[in-house]
């Protein structure tokens, strides 16, 4: 069984995204995201995923380690050839340091959730143009098993 606590924190986040030139576009699981819609729509993009490399397995670490992790992950991203952006998660209450992170466009959530395992990552957040944001738990969960 998932950890409740670790979901509802997942689900008590907003998933932000910094576009240059545009507002922030701002991401939470179960919704809908128009402006997430017309950035993907002017990338030729249908899928899309929000994925960390900081404080692996929620365990936190400083700020250069998380640094040169983020560093890792977007040279994995952009070596598969996909667009990205610099974002973060930031917990409502305010429990959890706002974590930083990228929005992948163009990426499938099986391949999502494959480079999420890589850096031990709990869940990421992805969706489709059209859909609403969902929270995808990796088989690195505290459960051991992929779940949604």
């Amino acid at each position: 069984m998932l950890d409740p606590e670790l979901e509802s924190a997942y689900r008590s986040t907003s998933y932000s995204v910094i576009v240059p030139g545009r507002e922030p576009i701002s991401i939470r699981c179960g919704a809908r995201c128009m402006p997430l819609d017309l950035l993907l729509a002017e990338s030729r993009a249908t899928d899309w995923a929000f994925i960390t490399a900081c404080n692996p397995r929620s365990a936190p670490l400083d700020e250069d380690a998380n640094a040169e992790r983020m560093m890792r992950l977007e040279m994995v991203v952009r070596g598969r050839g996909l667009n990205c952006f610099q974002g973060e998660g930031q917990a409502d209450d305010g429990d959890w340091p706002p974590e930083p992170s990228l929005l992948v466009l163009g990426i499938s959530e099986a391949d999502a959730v494959s480079i999420a395992r890589e850096f031990e990552q709990y869940a990421i957040v992805s969706g489709s143009r059209g859909g609403e944001a969902r929270l995808v738990w990796t088989d690195a969960g505290p459960d051991g098993e992929a779940a949604e």
